[in-house]
């Protein structure tokens, strides 16, 4: 069974609230940062989880970025309830924009599209 179809028409919102949040919130010069996490792949029978970050075109990730994930992959692996798996935060990293047009790097390794499905799917 797939996974469920992303609801692409409700993206706007999105680009309108991180406009909202740069604009209303306190400055990042003291120190107030806002990120996200691009994915959170979870299987809730078998009490697993991992986040993922995704750049395309060899983009690297920002160092607060970079800090903030770290720290949250930290906090996790710290707290994280007995019976779940916490397996880590992933970079995935397109030498363009897909699998079509160029490379892939899971952690900055090279990967076939293969492989990192059986990746994202725990195996």
């Amino acid at each position: 069974m797939d996974t469920k179809k992303e609801k692409t028409g409700n993206r706007n919102h999105d680009l309108y609230f991180s406009g909202w949040l740069r604009n209303k919130l306190k400055s990042s010069f003291d120190g107030h940062r806002v990120q996200d996490v691009d994915f959170v792949v979870w299987n809730k029978y078998q009490q697993k989880i991992m986040f993922i970050e995704l750049k395309s075109y060899n983009n690297n990730v920002p160092p607060d970025q970079r800090l903030m994930l770290k720290k949250l992959n930290n906090w996790i692996k710290k707290g994280i309830d007995n019976d779940w798996t916490f397996y880590g935060t992933h970079l995935i990293t397109f030498e363009n924009s897909s699998f079509e047009n160029g490379k892939c790097f899971l952690n900055n390794v090279e990967i076939s599209e293969k492989d990192l499905i059986d990746f994202l799917n725990f195996k």
